[in-house]
């Protein structure tokens, strides 16, 4: 084999070469993990608040936070529908 062949049979290979690794790169790229989304921002609630039962169709009798009221009751924060001393 002459210099000239032997210098175009490496570069065929450089060029087989590239071209796979152009041709698998986005598929090993996707294999990486994803990155973490951000925490869930929390809330605080007023002092005295708590979780309570609601009993309107409104929140689907399911348990929000209820605020405390004057004179004992409860106020549901998602209805403003509003309990007695609990």
């Amino acid at each position: 084999m002459s210099p000239a062949e032997t210098v175009l049979a490496i570069a065929v290979w450089v060029i087989v070469a590239v071209a796979v690794a152009l041709r698998l790169g986005p598929a090993l790229r996707r294999h990486q993990p994803v990155a973490v989304p951000p925490y869930a921002a929390f809330t605080t609630h007023p002092t005295g608040a708590r979780w309570l039962a609601c009993d309107t169709t409104i929140c689907g009798h399911m348990t929000t936070v209820h605020t405390p009221q004057p004179g004992g009751a409860y106020r549901c924060t998602g209805c403003g529908h509003t309990k007695g001393d609990q």
